[in-house]
This record gives structure tokens, C-alpha cells and sequence, in this order.
């Protein structure tokens, strides 16, 4: 008798509308409720952690500034010794964007449980980072978990993974439109994940509809004032910011891949990492407690308090930004469990609204509500920092409950983003489709242009051949069924033609004693690992010859490429991505 596993599975493998969209709310009810739990257990840690530095007898706040520190120590033991699920280190969203591209969006069954509670314990313990990274990989780890459950295809799998980091975010930031804007924008720098948009939007508002059960339709960002359209001086205003944001952002991107990049040669033990990176997390809180923790504390006191503005005012709301950057970069950097969505969020909201300040000093009265400026700079610092600009706007309105600076917000994100091209703060996104391993099978016609002959050739040591050797003495060394190449006083001259040997052995044996190996070498191009498959297979035909030498970056000979060997691999890669 079939199970009811096994005739799910068959429903669910039916490339139908329908059943895709019943998959997908199953994800947003079961991502809606993992959120509900992140939320009060973020709540019930911090409060429990955070107690002896409230009330009538607290500590003095400075002697918090320790608690980075063991938590990074906790967390690294938890990932890297107890759990043994190094993908749950840093920021989550980029480890769902690898997933999608190069996993087919599969996700160990562990990812979800070890996330969850290592950021939790990284953000109540005063890490700078957000709660919207390990979210969004929970959600995928859960989707991936459902699909592995009713054995959904590959094809569709990735689909469902992003309708799981959507119901997260959704629900999270109580965003529904904008978690599913940003599961399929985030992907890409310059495109969008349009297959997935359907099944995003269902399980994000679904998640949403089960977070606000139980936590309540307040908006993320509470008692914001309700501002009036922008006019035309304060879009241009909203243009400067934009503009403004782009060497922050810099700066950001640049800091925390330097940071996770040195902690990553750091030639010591993975799970103390976090611990060093909370440490010097520790002695920056003590000077800014503002970064401490997702932040979000801080925008709310500032939206509310702003004025009067001073010199000293906007010199301190920038240290704090420039504080908030360092402090992400080593959280996350060293391995802490968080993300770096939140924290630009934070560094947008205080850089817009230092950016006030200065219009305020400049030209008092030009602005109608300065406070407006902070909305604006989390909306275009986020947009232009993760390249998502229709995502990071929406984020925005809906996480505040207002539209109304919906034309200033657009205007400051594309000014970002115009700027900041050529950078992202999650290293994992691709330029478009056409660059994504996921898609490969869609676009046959591409393959051989994506694919790198580094990417297909077996490394091996490659005998090399000076052309004044003596051609008997090679002989008696080499194989006659491979290609060698051959050089002249350090120089490439091209292959040992072995069908040239062949007819000087036939035609008179003894000639053989007499000749050079530059008698028998025929001109050969040689190939570079990072050349790609259709480039290779046009230099075979135009040169009429079936195998060549490859070489890498440094020039040294790593092995052969046949013509039959780029069929082979074209038709492997095709037969992978239709599976």
C-alpha cells in the first residue's frame, strides 16, 4: 500500500500551479511559527542575559562590554565542535544565495536548529549584527527540509528555498510584500528571480499572517510620525543622501570582506574566531553601546529626539556609524551567527540622520522634517549595498506602515545603487541568470560560455620538452599517445607532433638519431583554465588539431584539453542541470 509520504511526494512533483502554491503556504506556516519562537526566545535570552544591567541595582553598563566575548566563544564551540556545521558561521543570507546557485537550494537538516540558536546567542549577547540573516537561512533550511520530506525535484527545489528565506524575512520584519521582493532580487546584482516570485509572495504572507497571531500588527519601526510627499527640494536632498551613502557603503563591503578574509587565514582553531572578533567587539560597545545588538533601539530614540542639531551631534552620529561598521565586520567576519542586513539598516538610519543634521546647520528650515531622513538612508544604504532597490524601499515603508516617502526612497536607492556598482555586501550574488549555475540547464546554448576549461581538464604534471633536445634520447621517456608541449629557452613554441615522428620512423629509421625535437613540433596555441569551453572549442576548429596544453594564471603547464573532451563535458553539464 502507497503511504501518505509517498502520495504527497507524487502530488507535490506534479509541476502544477496549485500544488506549488499549497507547498509553498505549508513553508510560510512552518517558517511563521520558527519565527514566532526566534522572536520570544531573542526576547526571553536578552532579557535573561541582559538583567543584571536594568533595574534600581544594575551594573554599570561598561561591564557589559564582555558579554560579545563569551558569546562569540559560545557560538564557535557550538558550530565548529559541537554541531559541526561550519555553514551556520557569518551572515545567512549569502550562505542561502550559495545554496540556491551552486547546491540546487539544498540545506542540511542541522542548519535551521544550529542558526537558530547561535544567533540568538550572538544577538542577545551584544554582537552587532542582524536577526534577518540567520532568519532567512532558517526559512530556507526549512523549506529545504520540506521539499527533502516530499521529495521535490531539483528543478523546483531552489523555488522553494527562496519561498522559505521570503516567509522568514516576511515575517520577521512583518514585511510581507518586501520578503518576498527581496528572496528573489537578492540573487542577482542586476536581475531577478521572476519563477520564484508566486511561491515567495504565498509563504511569506502566510508567515506573516501566523507571526502577527501571536506577536501583535504593530509595525517593526513603531510611532513613526506620518511625513507628507516629498517636494522638490527634499528629493534633491533625498539624491544627495543617495550619493552620501555610496562611500559608506565602501567602506562596509570592503571591512567586512577584509575582516572574513584575515579571520579565515588566521592560522588558528575555527571555533575561537568568534570569540576574538567579540572581543573587539567588547572594547567598541564600551565606547558606543549603541551598535551593541541589532540597533534598532537607538533609530527609534533618534527618529524621536533629533533636534536641536549640533557640530557635535553629527561628528558623534558619525563615529557611531563608522563604529557600527567595524563592529558588524568583526561579528560576523570572525563566524558569529547574524547578518548583515539589520546592521545596514542601522548605519543607513544614523548616517541619514547625521545627513540632516548638516542641512539643518547649513540651512535651517529647508527640510519640513529632517526625521524623514533617517527612513530614507536605511532604504537607499540597504537597496545599494545588497543591490536590491525595489526590496530595500519596500522594506522600509512596510517595516515603518507609511508610503508616503516612497518617491524620495527611489530616488536615494537608484543614486546608491549608480554608484556602487561594482560592489555587494553578499559575495555570493551573480550578475544575472545567465551567470548562475542554477540556471544552466535552462540556457544550453550558454553552458560552453560559462563553462571554464579550468573547470572540466584533469590537473596532472605535465612533461615539458626543450626544443635542442635530442628527439632519440625524448623517446625513450615519453609516451607516443600524449601531447608535450615544447619550448625554446623559456618560450612556448607548441606540441610535440608525434604523427611527424611516426612518418620520419617509416620512411627511414636512422633519421630518427639525427633529429631535434624542434624538427617535430608543430605551432600550437596554448590554453589558459580561466578560457571558456566555447572560446576553446573555436580555437580547436580553427587550428584543425584535437588536443592542446593548458596552463594557469602563473603560466605553468597543468594538463590537456581534447575536442572530444569539451563534448563530453557539454553533454555531462547538460544531463546534471536537466536532472
Amino acid at each position: 500500500m502507497i503511504s501518505l509520504q509517498q502520495r504527497l511526494a507524487k502530488f507535490f512533483v506534479i509541476n502544477g500551479y496549485m500544488p506549488k502554491i499549497f507547498l509553498a503556504a505549508v513553508i510560510g506556516c512552518v517558517t511563521g511559527l520558527v519565527a514566532v519562537a526566534f522572536h520570544f526566545g531573542l526576547e526571553s535570552a536578552s532579557a535573561w542575559i541582559r538583567g543584571p544591567w536594568t533595574g534600581e541595582n544594575a551594573l554599570p553598563w561598561w561591564t557589559f562590554s564582555i558579554m560579545p566575548a563569551i558569546g562569540g566563544l559560545i557560538v564557535g564551540f557550538i558550530i565548529y565542535r559541537l554541531a559541526d556545521a561550519p555553514e551556520t558561521a557569518g551572515q545567512g543570507t549569502d550562505n542561502m544565495i550559495k545554496a540556491f546557485h551552486h547546491e540546487g537550494g539544498k540545506i542540511r537538516k542541522r542548519v535551521a536548529p544550529v542558526k537558530f540558536i547561535t544567533s540568538i546567542i550572538t544577538l542577545s549577547t551584544g554582537g552587532s549584527a542582524g536577526y534577518e540573516g540567520p532568519v532567512s537561512q532558517i526559512g530556507s533550511g526549512v523549506a529545504s527540509t520540506i521539499c527533502k520530506f516530499f521529495k521535490v525535484p531539483r528543478s523546483l527545489r531552489g523555488q522553494f528555498t527562496l519561498a522559505g528565506t521570503a516567509a522568514g524575512l516576511g515575517a520577521i520584519f512583518k514585511a510581507p510584500l518586501s520578503g518576498a521582493l527581496t528572496s528573489v532580487e537578492v540573487l542577482y546584482r542586476e536581475d531577478f528571480e521572476s519563477n520564484a516570485f508566486a511561491t515567495s509572495i504565498i509563504s511569506s504572507v502566510v508567515a506573516f499572517t501566523v507571526y502577527i497571531a501571536f506577536v501583535g500588527t504593530a509595525p517593526a519601526i513603531a510611532d513613526v510620525p506620518v511625513f507628507p510627499f516629498t517636494n522638490g527640494a527634499e528629493l534633491l536632498a533625498c539624491a544627495a543622501l543617495g550619493v552620501l551613502c555610496f562611500p559608506f557603503s565602501y567602506l562596509y563591503v570592503r571591512c567586512y570582506n577584509e575582516s572574513e578574509t584575515r579571520f579565515a587565514k588566521w592560522n588558528k582553531p575555527n571555533w575561537i574566531k568568534p570569540a576574538v572578533g567579540g572581543a573587539c567587539v567588547s572594547a567598541i560597545i564600551w565606547a558606543y553601546p549603541e551598535v551593541a545588538g541589532g540597533g534598532f533601539e537607538f533609530i527609534t530614540e533618534i527618529m524621536h529626539d533629533m533636534m536641536p542639531h549640533t557640530v557635535l551631534g553629527v561628528f558623534v552620529l558619525l563615529a557611531i556609524v563608522l563604529a557600527k561598521i567595524i563592529a558588524t565586520a568583526l561579528t560576523v567576519g570572525s563566524g558569529g551567527s547574524g547578518g548583515v542586513f539589520g546592521p545596514s539598516l542601522f548605519i543607513g538610519g544614523v548616517l541619514g540622520a547625521a545627513f540632516a543634521g548638516v542641512i539643518e546647520l547649513i540651512a535651517p528650515g529647508v527640510l519640513r522634517n529632517p526625521e524623514m531622513f533617517i527612513l530614507v538612508g536605511m532604504g537607499a544604504f540597504f537597496a545599494g549595498a545588497a543591490k536590491a532597490p525595489i526590496a530595500g524601499v519596500v522594506m522600509v515603508c512596510e517595516m515603518t506602515g507609511s508610503y508616503s516617502l516612497l518617491p524620495g526612497l527611489l530616488i536615494a536607492a537608484v543614486m546608491h545603487i549608480a554608484f556602487s556598482r561594482p560592489w555587494s555586501i553578499y559575495k555570493s550574488q551573480v550578475q544575472n541568470k545567465f551567470a548562475s549555475p542554477a540556471h544552466r540547464g535552462d540556457i544550453d546554448q550558454d553552458i560552453l560560455r560559462i563553462t571554464t576549461v579550468g573547470e572540466v581538464i584533469e590537473h596532472c604534471e605535465m612533461k615539458v620538452l626543450k626544443a635542442e633536445d635530442s628527439l632519440a634520447d625524448v623517446l625513450k621517456d615519453i609516451e607516443i599517445n600524449y601531447v608535450y608541449p615544447v619550448f625554446d629557452q623559456g618560450r612556448y613554441i607548441g606540441l610535440l607532433d608525434m604523427s611527424v615522428v611516426k612518418t620520419a620512423y617509416i620512411s627511414s629509421p636512422d633519421l630518427i638519431q639525427h633529429l631535434l625535437i624542434s624538427d617535430c613540433t608543430v605551432k600550437a596555441p596554448m590554453l589558459t583554465d580561466t578560457t571558456d569551453l566555447h572560446t576553446a572549442l573555436r580555437i580547436f576548429v580553427n587550428n584543425k588539431i584535437q588536443e592542446l596544453c593548458v596552463k594557469d594564471s602563473n603560466g605553468e603547464v597543468i594538463g590537456t584539453l581534447s575536442h572530444d573532451a569539451i563534448l563530453k563535458a557539454y553533454d555531462r553539464i547538460v544531463n546534471q542541470a536537466r536532472e
